[in-house]
């Protein structure tokens, strides 16, 4: 691991009276690995929630987003996930964002090794580098994941996110390999490589297996595509519509598909994973003013959020502290002693 840098950077300009001063936005981190999984250098983009070095609350661990396509992705994803985990009208708590930037994109993300030629010139097989998801869902889980739990504070909870083949892989390894992520999003998946093979693949994991794992959430978005629809983006569109019947007959697994009109296969995953993260932390958001009536909601709130989600979940402080001035400004006395109560007893001062 080397190569250790800062970048992304906005520049903004302070202007006074005495002249002119330069200050520099930050948002995000980049890593360099090498992986020999992958027998190559990987660039991994890092961005860590707003409180991860505030020195006044105690440290805290943070969910990890693991964001395929990172170089296209990353910058309006992780100011959207710092805009709906803002307090006091957080919808999801603060998480750690890994944007993983492609090398060889179509080897990497796609499941099977396509014997599919091209039609004007049947001697050429179309994404002949086809067919290395395995190898690259082992990088994720055996290097990547361990590295970033190493360098960072991070809970055991951690969401998939792709669009295209990187919905696509997502799909396939929530099919094959269920307990490497807590949550799936797949936005506008490719779920018609290589002659439907993931449908195939999901058929045969609902006859076997019967339910989904408990504590897992799959969310898939689906574009309209409708300027396209005469084209290659029937097959896709046909292949989501088959899988969404596979999964909503089972019944078993937190499921959401959203069909979004008027988007296209390039703009979808943006509405695709706002929503996405609202309906996976689906019961997040508490109502401060409720708090003031009853404060015992919020534990019983994050208590039934961690059963669903299957993995802890509690107040932060950060919003324990929102919480208490709220409870103060407002002269909810009785509430305030309350969660001050709470919060010594989840961070207490040594």
């Amino acid at each position: 691991m080397n190569n250790w840098f800062k970048f992304l950077y906005l520049s903004v300009f302070l202007f006074f009276t005495s002249g002119r001063a330069q200050e520099t936005l930050t948002i995000g981190e980049k890593q360099t690995l090498f992986s020999k999984i992958l027998n190559e250098k990987r660039e991994i983009w890092i961005h860590l929630p707003k409180t991860y070095n505030d020195t006044t609350i105690t440290p805290a661990k943070y969910p990890v987003i693991y964001l395929l396509d990172g170089e296209i992705n990353f910058e309006y994803f992780t100011g959207m996930t710092d805009f709906i985990a803002r307090t006091p009208y957080a919808d999801i708590p603060e998480c750690i964002v890994v944007g993983i930037k492609n090398t060889e994109r179509t080897r990497d993300l796609t499941p099977t090794k396509s014997q599919k030629k091209s039609p004007v010139n049947p001697d050429v097989t179309l994404f002949a580098d086809s067919g290395g998801s395995e190898n690259f869902v082992k990088f994720l889980q055996d290097e990547l994941k361990p590295m970033i739990s190493k360098n960072y504070r991070t809970q055991e909870y951690s969401i998939l996110v792709g669009h295209s083949f990187g919905g696509l892989f997502a799909i396939n390894t929530f099919l094959t390999h269920p307990e490497y992520f807590k949550a799936y999003v797949a936005n506008d998946p490719s779920l018609w490589w290589d002659n439907k093979v993931t449908i195939s693949r999901t058929k045969d994991y609902v006859e076997k297996n019967k339910k989904f794992p408990a504590g897992k959430s799959l969310y898939v978005s689906q574009a309209d595509n409708e300027e396209q629809q005469k084209n290659w983006n029937s097959d896709m569109t046909q292949a989501i519509e088959e899988f969404k019947e596979i999964i909503e007959k089972n019944g078993s697994l937190n499921y959401k598909h959203s069909f979004f009109k008027g988007e296209t296969h390039g703009t979808v995953s943006y509405p695709g994973n706002y929503e996405a993260l609202k309906f996976i932390f689906k019961g997040f958001r508490t109502d401060i003013k409720q708090l003031a009536k009853n404060p015992k909601q919020l534990e019983a709130d994050y208590k039934n959020l961690s059963e669903k989600l299957g993995a802890e979940f509690a107040p932060s402080e950060a919003y324990l502290n929102v919480v208490l001035t709220f409870m103060k400004t407002n002269d909810f006395k009785e509430s305030e002693a309350y969660f001050m109560n709470m919060k010594n007893r989840y961070y207490p001062k040594k």
